[in-house]
């Protein structure tokens, strides 16, 4: 059943998830540096992709800067978005919960893909819902992840980016070494 609740997670068993970050902020690398820093605080990060510059999508703003964040969570992914939410509030987000569109941001955090495979509760959505459709998101996942399989498509994010109809153009803003 396509709406059904699915939340498999055996306590204590360690997951990886994917998460992406974006700012739009005119110091969106220095956002980037200290969201990466805050994380840590709670998250072990295994790796971190390429910083990618990417247009505003679905309104007019400033280009964004997006990273994607390997972690280790053993943690029901309830928890993890709970502090990427407090990570984005303590980096300056402020959410306007009446906003019928997107706007700009100088930290947004959002949980892509984890190890577990489908997840939904009523905060947290994983795979991420609109992945597919976003080069903005598939480009820089397919740096490091482009095997990782999408448990509902049934294919890997590079077939995903393949077959994506996003015509945005991403370039590649910094190399990280991990």
């Amino acid at each position: 059943m396509k709406n059904q609740v699915t939340k498999v997670h055996p306590t204590g068993q360690m997951h990886r998830v994917l998460l992406m970050l974006g700012s739009n902020a005119l110091d969106a690398s220095q956002a980037l540096a200290e969201a990466r820093e805050v994380l840590s605080e709670k998250v072990e990060i295994i790796r971190a992709g390429s910083v990618w510059q990417t247009p505003a999508w679905g309104f007019q703003g400033p280009d964004f800067l997006n990273q994607v964040f390997e972690v280790h969570w053993e943690e029901p992914l309830e928890v993890l978005m709970a502090w990427a939410l407090e990570v984005e509030k303590r980096l300056g987000r402020v959410r306007n919960l009446s906003a019928t569109t997107y706007e700009n941001r100088r930290m947004d955090i959002d949980l892509i893909l984890w190890s577990g495979g489908e997840y939904r509760v009523d905060t947290v959505i994983v795979p991420h819902p609109r992945m597919e459709i976003r080069r903005f998101v598939l480009h820089p996942l397919a740096e490091h992840w482009g095997e990782w399989k999408h448990p509902i498509q049934k294919c890997t994010v590079s077939e995903l980016l393949t077959r994506c109809s996003d015509e945005n153009l991403i370039h590649l803003h910094q190399t990280i070494e991990n």
